[in-house]
């Protein structure tokens, strides 16, 4: 995948973790960060936050 397509491809891919539940959710808009059910089926009402950007460095001496 070219560098390009992963920047367009990012905002649609974008997950959440709830804060209350501490689940993973894709949340239905970025303006509207509830996350309303849990995965086994209670509801939850808690607001999610977005994962910051996952980067890999190369430093030759983190090992």
């Amino acid at each position: 995948m070219s560098e390009s397509n992963r920047k367009r491809l990012d905002p649609d891919l974008r997950e959440a973790c709830c804060d209350r539940c501490n689940q993973t959710f894709t949340p239905a808009d970025t303006a509207d960060m509830v996350h309303f059910q849990r995965r086994d089926g209670e509801l939850c009402g808690g607001t999610g936050v977005f994962f910051r950007k996952y980067v890999i460095r190369n430093d030759p001496n983190r090992w």
